[in-house]
């Protein structure tokens, strides 16, 4: 079913390319609200809303990358962190953080993702240099 999908999407070029383009806001919306969003002073003793969970940007996040795969994105898997990565810090840097601790986690997951995409993007063309040099 998917690989169906993904054939009627390559068919159509630019259908492509603006499905990858959003994929790539969903994920931008996904860093922003998630950094933006999270309750700093929370519970019965305070004056602010009940505590909860930050879970707003999950499905930004879950409906990007599906978005990225039916469009045939994962040719290049680091797009995604990367734009995680510079969405995240620049909406720390230019407005209240809601949870620090999301922050955190954000710019360290993002970092690690980054890195093991960037590796897997890479490891096929290391490996084809390989056996270039063998011969």
């Amino acid at each position: 079913m998917l690989r169906r999908v993904q054939d009627s999407v390559r068919r159509l070029p630019a259908l492509a390319r603006l499905s990858a383009i959003a994929a790539l806001l969903l994920i931008a919306a996904a860093a922003q609200t998630g950094v933006r969003s999270g309750v700093t002073v929370c519970g019965p003793g305070t004056y602010g809303p009940p505590c909860g969970t930050n879970v707003a940007w999950l499905p930004l996040v879950v409906a990007g990358v599906l978005l990225a795969v039916v469009a045939g994105s994962p040719g290049h898997l680091w797009p995604l962190p990367a734009m995680w990565l510079v969405v995240s810090t620049i909406a720390a840097a230019t407005g209240p953080v809601g949870s620090t601790a999301f922050l955190v986690l954000a710019l360290v997951g993002g970092t690690i993702a980054l890195a093991v995409a960037i590796v897997v993007d890479v490891a096929p063309r290391v490996r084809a240099a390989r056996r270039r040099t063998d011969r």
